[in-house]
């Protein structure tokens, strides 16, 4: 052996002493099992050894079947790199997209606000008789413009005040374009000459320009207003203002069918109500109509009292029972 160490090259005898050495060092490392099968991602693997019986010493007897040893270990994957296709979505911040949405609004808002579509082109209106559809919608001051711009309650406060002869009026909006008007109108009862203008008064007193024909009016002829017509604010809220107190207009009614021959009624700030009686003098009532037919025979025998004497007067008053009056021509 020591003659053959001495023909081998030395380069080769340091190999074969570290190929023993590697040899020896194996046969000493106690031998592993792995199960493969068994992996965990990414942790430390747990290992598990085999306890061996050393060499020279008898094994226990056991009843128990040896149990099988095994240990678990993980693999490591290396460098390899695994991709896998994906789509790129833009990051927007919530500044950008707060700007993009109200950009969309004010777009869609100009887009409708000027749209063709949602223009009024006129009021469908019913209801009326002597009012024109024309001088509604001239009341409306909504033709041409957006439909969103029409607020029902502002339309019947605008027709109501520019036309006082209408007693109400509802209006409704249809999408896209389309404003329906439902009006009432008054009936006139008294056509009012004072001043040298005409007015038409309906029951509830309330005075309005002359439109169209009306049929038979009572005529009464003023020389001044009527008594202010006191009203409860909370009832005249969104009312017109009447000219004449119902009552009034009640009394007025109610003394027309006793004035003889249809002489026309007048109406004197003092005396109240009458007529220009066709012997050439006026007579008076007053103000209401309490105990007419009491003052109608008290009236005539003032008249026949009168004539009989051959006295003219020019006035006779009749308002208060316990007190009639007249004038004489001077």
């Amino acid at each position: 052996m020591s003659r053959m160490k001495q023909d081998l090259p030395r380069a080769e005898l340091v190999r074969a002493r570290r190929t023993q050495q590697t040899h020896q060092r194996l046969t000493q490392t106690q031998k592993t099992v792995y199960r493969p099968e068994t992996v965990f991602l990414p942790v430390t693997p747990r290992l598990v050894k085999q306890t061996r019986t050393p060499k020279g010493k008898a094994a226990r007897p056991t009843t128990k079947k040896p149990r099988r040893q095994h240990y678990d270990i993980a693999f490591s994957m290396g460098r390899t790199d695994v991709r896998t296709p994906g789509i790129a979505i833009p990051q927007f911040s919530t500044r950008i997209f707060s700007t993009l949405l109200c950009a969309a609004l004010i777009f869609s808002l100009y887009t409708i606000w000027t749209s063709s579509t949602f223009k009024v082109n006129g009021a469908e209106i019913s209801g009326n008789q002597r009012l024109g559809e024309d001088e509604i919608n001239a009341a409306l001051q909504f033709i041409g413009q957006p439909i969103f711009m029409a607020i029902p309650t502002q339309i019947t406060a605008n027709i109501l005040a520019d036309y006082p002869d209408l007693s109400s009026a509802e209006v409704h909006i249809v999408l896209p374009n389309r404003i329906i008007v439902s009006v009432a109108e008054r009936i006139p009862l008294i056509a009012w000459y004072q001043d040298g203008t005409m007015a038409w008064i309906d029951a509830q007193g309330v005075a309005f320009p002359p439109r169209g024909k009306s049929g038979n009016l009572i005529s009464v002829v003023a020389n001044g207003n009527p008594p202010p017509v006191q009203l409860d604010p909370q009832q005249a809220a969104g009312q017109t203002h009447p000219f004449l107190d119902p009552a009034m207009v009640q009394v007025i009614i109610t003394l027309n069918s006793f004035i003889p021959g249809g002489a026309p009624m007048i109406y004197d700030m003092t005396y109240g109500l009458g007529w220009q009686d066709t012997r050439g003098w006026q007579v008076y009532f007053g103000q209401n109509t309490d105990d007419i037919p009491m003052k109608l025979k008290i009236y005539q025998a003032i008249v026949d009292t009168l004539t009989n004497k051959g006295i003219r007067p020019t006035l006779i008053s009749v308002e208060y029972l316990n007190a009639p009056f007249f004038r004489e021509t001077q």
